[in-house]
């Protein structure tokens, strides 16, 4: 058995349980055919069902490889470094969203990626995750008129 390969597993079911958690706090939408808890609903049970696959597989003994055109090592160490960047630039990020807005919290977020992946243009990075993030921001609160939090740019944008 792999140990990694049961950790995915156990952690996209983790992930299917926490959405279906909370797709059930989802209100009920009034005289509605088709409610805003379908999709979620469809997706954490997707999500579940793919995990206890995947589950399953680790469970029997299956490994993940790689492709036959990847040029890996499937038995070399495990180096955690750029996840723990990823993830402690999504907890910053998170951290930040509230007091300093979405634009800037969601940059931080986009930042970290670009970084764990090995950007090192910081100039460049911090300007496209800026860019992103303000853009994404435009189409959900213009677009799907949704009420994500300004920050310190309330009144600007």
């Amino acid at each position: 058995m792999s140990l990694p390969d049961l950790l995915v597993a156990l952690g996209i079911l983790l992930l299917g349980a926490g959405l279906l958690y909370g797709t059930s706090q989802i209100p009920f939408g009034i005289n509605a055919v088709v409610g805003p808890r379908v999709f979620p609903l469809i997706v954490s049970i997707g999500t579940l069902l793919f995990g206890a696959l995947l589950l399953v597989g680790a469970l029997r003994g299956d490994r993940a490889e790689p492709g036959a055109e990847e040029d890996t090592d499937p038995d070399a160490p495990v180096s955690l470094a750029n996840p723990a960047i990823i993830l402690g630039g999504f907890l910053l990020g998170t951290l930040v969203l509230q007091p300093l807005g979405f634009v800037l919290g969601t940059a931080i977020m986009y930042f970290s990626v670009a970084y764990a992946f090995g950007e090192r243009r910081y100039g460049l990075m911090a300007f496209v995750a800026l860019v992103v993030a303000l853009v994404t921001y435009l189409l959900f609160t213009r677009g799907l008129d949704l009420n994500l939090p300004a920050g310190i740019l309330r009144g600007i944008l």
